[in-house]
């Protein structure tokens, strides 16, 4: 951009020189080189200050981990990468086959202590029976309740379903393997069906001219000599290199893929994107337009163009 500012200037200034027949002197020229800086430095400044761009952005997507509740073997994998998925489609099978004898065992248990707890009622009431025995009965079917209960959520969980509309991204578990045996282990990463985060990074300088709802351009180095039109819909009170907190859990922090020192802007696209392919994790540029200074803000979607066009010539050279 700042060369192609100068050699416009440049052009120009030979153009009036020559039209104007102005003389050639120290003066002249030293007079129209410092003019060029000082007009080329207000026009960087107040485009960089009014009309922020920056290359460093992100799409985002929110991912879950799918762990196993239970340990067992891994008899079945029921789904494939990239395959749509409803909530409480089936992903994974465990053995339920222990499972299912723990709760056919305390089924078993459970119905003989009601039984038993039957006939020790029915003899207190013939003046028969121990109270103690009738509390040890009441006592011994409310813990196999709870532990059916249990039982039956273990077995449950060996059918490890989608917590939501989405599909896998990545499939770590192979049928046969053991799944469990380390509780904050992934066995799948699912990622949920919802709307990308378009985040972008600018410099703190240029923030307070970046407002709600205001104009936005984005290109993408996959789609050259292509713009596409967007607004700002979020900027952040919080961000997470100021958070103070115990140990446990933390904000989402965006610093981690952008450079430091850069504050964080939400950008959500007006145009149409479907018919590209964009993965999610994608780099590309955004530029927000103020209000301030419009004639600088058309120049600076030209330049935007421009870069745009730029990305044709941009290709991943051989490592030697």
């Amino acid at each position: 951009m700042d060369i192609i500012m100068m050699l416009t200037y440049a052009a120009i200034a030979i153009a009036c020189f020559k039209i104007f027949h102005l003389p050639i002197t120290k003066w002249t020229v030293t007079t129209t080189a410092l003019g060029g800086a000082f007009l080329m430095g207000w026009i960087y400044i107040c485009m960089a200050f009014f009309h922020p761009y920056t290359p460093y952005a992100t799409i985002y997507f929110q991912t879950s981990p799918i762990s196993a509740q239970v340990k067992g073997k891994v008899v079945k994998v029921f789904v494939k990468d990239n395959r749509p998925l409803k909530k409480g489609d089936p992903l994974i099978q465990i053995d339920p086959i222990p499972f299912k004898a723990q709760v056919d065992q305390l089924t078993a248990e459970l119905k003989l202590a009601e039984k038993r707890l039957n006939e020790t009622t029915e003899l207190i009431k013939m003046n028969a029976g121990r109270k103690y025995d009738l509390e040890r009965y009441q006592q011994e079917v409310k813990s196999l309740e709870a532990q059916l209960v249990i039982a039956k959520f273990n077995l449950d969980s060996t059918t490890i379903r989608a917590p939501t509309d989405g599909h896998v991204t990545q499939s770590r578990v192979r049928e046969g393997v053991t799944a469990g045996a380390f509780k904050m282990s992934s066995l799948m990463t699912f990622v949920i069906d919802e709307k990308p985060y378009y985040i972008a990074a600018f410099k703190p300088n240029a923030i307070q001219n970046i407002k709600t709802n205001a104009e936005a351009e984005v290109i993408f180095t996959s789609i050259p000599g292509k713009t596409f039109k967007a607004k700002v819909t979020k900027l952040w009170d919080e961000i997470a290199e100021g958070q103070l907190t115990p140990i446990g859990m933390k904000m989402i922090d965006f610093s981690k893929t952008l450079p430091p020192g850069r504050i964080p802007v939400r950008i959500e696209l007006t145009d149409d994107i479907s018919q590209y392919y964009i993965p999610g994790g994608s780099s590309f540029g955004v530029c927000v337009y103020s209000e301030h200074i419009k004639f600088l803000g058309d120049l600076r979607r030209i330049f935007l163009h421009m870069f745009s066009w730029m990305n044709i010539i941009s290709f991943d050279e051989a490592e030697k």
